[in-house]
């Protein structure tokens, strides 16, 4: 199943800052960077302020990554209005 979800230049900008630390963890621990490297391509490469279509898998991995981004800003006492807006876009 697939959704269409609109990116603003500030969800791409968080989507990015969430799964650029996932795709690098995953790939220092030997496992296949394959799915996360094509959203982060996938991501990167669609117009600001458009609809995209994304599968399941994507917005679940979404979804992990940006509460992880979230979870850490928390902790640092900093702000997570993107990460928030974000995460509410992927429910």
């Amino acid at each position: 199943m697939t959704r269409k979800i609109k990116l603003t230049r500030a969800n791409k900008s968080i989507l990015l800052k969430a799964l650029e630390p996932y795709y690098y963890r995953e790939k220092a621990l030997g496992h296949s960077t394959e799915k996360p490297g094509r959203l982060i391509l996938k991501i990167n490469a669609l117009p600001a302020d458009k609809k995209a279509t994304f599968s399941t898998e994507e917005i679940c991995l979404m979804r992990i990554t940006i509460n992880r981004l979230r979870n850490e800003r928390l902790g640092k006492g900093q702000y997570t209005d993107a990460a928030d807006d974000m995460l509410l876009k992927l429910f």
